[in-house]
């Protein structure tokens, strides 16, 4: 049973691999990858009743065939709806409810019907009740978005949504991925800023990654800067559940990063959030290079330019 307050965990599938020689195949491993394959091919068919070609001798009429795999095909997603019934049921308890929108609701069980992995099940039956508890939480654009996500999709979004913290006024989901600091004294005017740079592929979230979730629209797509950071105002920093002070050491520090998109900061609320210790602790270290960076608990973890 998966409890409401942590992140859903969306399972990778497993992908058999073959493990790689030195110099040709022989003609003996070609044809076994050939059969290999057809047998795969084979097996999926038939899991999917759409194997009567594969046969010398077809049973039952076309008519016949395809009537018992729409069959199974609503059984199946009748099967979908009831599992994703029983996980919202495991994680209601005596929160205040109220009731969703009919339409929203035909929508939700229109999507879900096709939902089939154990881990997006339980993300749906998260959605679900939140609905119940707060109908409009979640909008029909982004279950449709949701409803056409891979499974690696998914998994990317979970990864961004580790390294996301929020800052600023605006309450966004936002990835950190350095900063910029004049230069010291005179220097300042004739060099051009020091730039330091997050690699967000060290913390499993490489670029390519990114990319996904901005074809999905998810994260925009143009890194962007904060306006001018100077002190001595200092502003919040929310990340793992924790809350950062941050205090420019000196005038004219800029902090780039990548915003989510309405829809993405949307469903990043349904993802949850995984600890992440090494991402903030790196994170923390690198804006320590330019800020007075005090815990929520009062520590201060750096004072030195």
């Amino acid at each position: 049973m998966a409890e409401p307050n942590k992140p859903v965990v969306i399972e990778a599938e497993s992908v058999e691999k073959e493990s790689p020689k030195r110099g040709e195949k022989s003609q003996s491993q070609q044809e076994s990858h050939i059969k290999s394959s057809q047998h795969r091919l084979a097996a999926i068919a038939a899991a999917h009743h759409i194997d009567a070609k594969l046969h010398d001798i077809e049973h039952d009429t076309l008519t016949t065939r395809a009537a018992y795999r729409q069959l199974e095909i609503k059984q199946k997603q009748q099967e979908n709806l009831e599992q994703i019934i029983k996980i919202c049921n495991d994680l209601c308890r005596d929160e205040t409810a109220s009731s969703p929108d009919p339409d929203w609701l035909y929508r939700f069980f229109e999507m879900a019907k096709n939902i089939y992995g154990d881990g997006m099940q339980n993300l749906w039956a998260r959605i679900l009740k939140q609905e119940i508890i707060r109908p409009g939480s979640t909008s029909l654009k982004a279950l449709s978005l949701l409803e056409t996500m891979t499974q690696r999709e998914a998994q990317a979004l979970q990864r961004a949504c580790a390294l996301a913290c929020t800052f600023g006024g605006d309450g966004s989901n936002k990835l950190i991925t350095g900063f910029r600091k004049p230069e010291d004294g005179m220097k300042r005017y004739f060099k051009p800023d020091i730039a330091e740079r997050l690699a967000l592929g060290n913390f499993k979230l490489p670029f390519t990654d990114l990319m996904l979730l901005m074809d999905l629209g998810l994260i925009l797509r143009t890194e962007l800067e904060s306006g001018l950071l100077e002190p001595p105002a200092s502003f919040p920093l929310i990340g793992q559940n924790k809350t950062f002070m941050l205090t420019p050491l000196r005038k004219g520090i800029r902090i780039y990063y990548y915003r989510f998109s309405p829809t993405g900061n949307e469903l990043a609320k349904l993802v949850g959030q995984k600890a992440h210790p090494e991402y903030l602790d790196a994170l923390m270290a690198l804006l320590s290079k330019a800020f007075v960076v005090e815990s929520d608990v009062g520590s201060t973890v750096n004072e030195k330019a």
